[in-house]
């Protein structure tokens, strides 16, 4: 017989598991007890993480996932991860805040605080999801103003060519690695597709491949959207919603809001 179980788990029946040492309830009213405190919490509102993904436009240049020899960079160079940017700082701050708009939806009124996001009550469930749709429509809005008409596409070639510039001032004059020029989105598209068609990742480039500075950019970029189209739908905003470990519910008592926030604190 053979057993599946998760450190996260908790068994019912530890009598008959070989794991002398895995957590268990020691009777099944232990087990009522614990889902019946669970279906309180569930009638109070819900545990819930906010994630607000697509925004933060950056990938780190870090040549230390690979072993370059010492002498294929200027030396101290290239020995410090590069953070390289998608949009300028004005952009990136203005996106930013539309992120604290979201959080400025919590009060002490409709939720309260937990390690890992917030406890939201029932009675606002509607009124936070009418916000985030409407967050996220002026989101939107406020991306197509801010990257139409080309300037979307503009920003990711220069992306591209900023990673080039940094690679090619730090990288020894007698390596044989091109850095082109004049690049339009039509060839990145190009060297992605190739990437995606041959399962190509970090551990398969070659750094001896005269081209590798832009395969590794671009395979870097793999995650963002060649088009405005595509990024504005790749700004999402999840409302992740969490549980709690019946382990966590014996020999409780929840009746009200402030059971919950200080079974939180007990734990």
């Amino acid at each position: 017989m053979s057993e599946l179980s998760g450190t996260k788990q908790l068994s019912l029946f530890p009598e008959l598991s070989p794991n002398a040492g895995l957590r268990h309830m020691t009777s099944p009213a232990q087990f009522d007890s614990a889902l019946e405190n669970l279906k309180k919490i569930n009638e109070f509102g819900a545990f819930i993480h906010l994630d607000l993904t697509g925004i933060n436009s950056t990938i780190n240049l870090d040549f230390s996932e690979f072993k370059i020899p010492d002498h294929f960079t200027e030396q101290y160079s290239l020995k410090t991860p590069f953070l390289l940017h998608l949009f300028p700082k004005d952009l990136r701050k203005e996106l930013h805040q539309f992120h604290e708009e979201l959080l400025s939806f919590f009060t002490d009124k409709n939720s309260f605080t937990t390690p890992s996001g917030y406890f939201l009550y029932r009675s606002h469930y509607s009124l936070w999801k009418h916000f985030t749709e409407k967050i996220k429509k002026s989101i939107d809005e406020f991306l197509y103003i801010q990257l139409s008409h080309g300037s979307y596409r503009q920003y990711f070639i220069q992306f591209i060519n900023s990673g080039l510039e940094y690679i090619k001032a730090n990288a020894n004059t007698t390596i044989p690695w091109n850095f082109p020029s004049n690049l339009d989105i039509q060839f990145i598209e190009s060297i992605r597709k190739k990437q995606v068609e041959e399962l190509t990742s970090l551990n398969n480039l070659k750094y001896t491949d005269q081209d590798f500075p832009l395969n590794f950019i671009v395979l870097k970029t793999l995650h963002f959207p060649l088009n405005l189209s595509g990024f504005i739908s790749h700004v999402q905003i999840h409302t992740v919603f969490k549980s709690i470990h019946l382990e966590y519910l014996v020999d409780k008592s929840i009746n009200s809001i402030d059971d919950i926030n200080n079974l939180l604190t007990d734990i």
